[in-house]
């Protein structure tokens, strides 16, 4: 499930822009979407010309991260980060992230940092390191590990719901259906996000928001979905109502003992001249 492991906001807000840096030449990684790192230049941290994130540039000084779609080649660090950062009543099974990375990895997006063998993030410590790898063949001696995700799928449902939280036990064996009842649903225009989380090593340093900021502004550039929803408990709606989604009740999801909040960011409303 969603949830805020970076509750402190900066005082300065930074502009989210497109650095023309990304892990090899150009900016367009092998599955089609962008890959961006932060800039830390005057204008702050860069995902994208049309957003604010209130981020402190001191607090990711010692990181060197860049937002990448997941792939099932992540799998192993997914299942890492989110042991580390939810109750086991609430976390995703690895079967559960490997349906969602092959059935929709365009839905799933990873905040990394790069780092060499003496740097912040290379440490047996952090529960992602030992899935860490070279970002490309370019750069042997460096590591590239996991820091945050947004993990989601699409329904045809306004909100999140159990059937959709679920998978088909059989999807490896027949394959994804058009009428399919439970998991992703290609032709829903709802994106339902089933887990943000970051690593709580990094608590207050802004990088859950910097990666759902992220997020949220490809999904809208890419025109697939009319909104994003997902469910959160009590204490989380302020931290989403700030990110722009709207609180629209009582959820019915039954998923870790229920008692979740649905919350939802309505894209069509946001985009220009909509």
């Amino acid at each position: 499930m969603p949830r805020d492991l970076f509750g402190r906001d900066a005082k300065d807000e930074a502009q989210l822009t497109a650095s023309p840096e990304s892990q090899n030449s150009g900016t367009t990684s092998q599955d089609g979407y962008n890959e961006f790192t932060i800039d830390r230049g005057d204008e702050g941290f860069g995902l994208g010309p049309s957003r604010n994130a209130k981020v402190d540039n001191k607090a990711l000084s010692d990181l060197h991260p860049y937002v990448q779609t997941l792939s099932r080649s992540d799998v192993d660090s997914c299942v890492a980060l989110e042991n580390a950062t939810f109750p086991e009543n609430e976390r995703c099974s690895r079967e559960k992230f490997m349906y969602r990375l092959t059935t929709c990895p365009e839905l799933s997006l990873g905040l990394f940092s790069t780092t060499t063998p003496d740097g912040p993030t290379a440490t047996a410590a952090l529960p992602t390191y030992a899935h860490s790898r070279p970002p490309d063949s370019a750069s042997p001696t460096k590591k590239s590990t996991l820091v945050a995700q947004v993990i989601a799928t699409k329904c045809v449902s306004t909100t999140v719901t159990d059937e959709s939280m679920d998978y088909p036990s059989d999807w490896r064996s027949r394959g994804v259906s058009l009428s399919e009842r439970q998991g992703h649903q290609e032709h829903g225009r709802t994106i339902a996000i089933h887990s943000l989380a970051a690593l709580p090593e990094f608590k207050g340093r802004g990088l859950g928001k910097i990666v759902m900021r992220s997020y949220m502004q490809r999904m809208e550039s890419s025109g697939i979905a009319d909104r994003i929803v997902l469910l959160a408990h009590d204490h989380l709606i302020d931290y989403y109502v700030a990110l722009g989604f709207r609180n629209t009740g009582k959820s019915e999801v039954q998923f870790g003992g229920g008692e979740w909040v649905n919350m939802s960011y309505i894209i069509t409303e946001s985009l220009p001249g909509s």
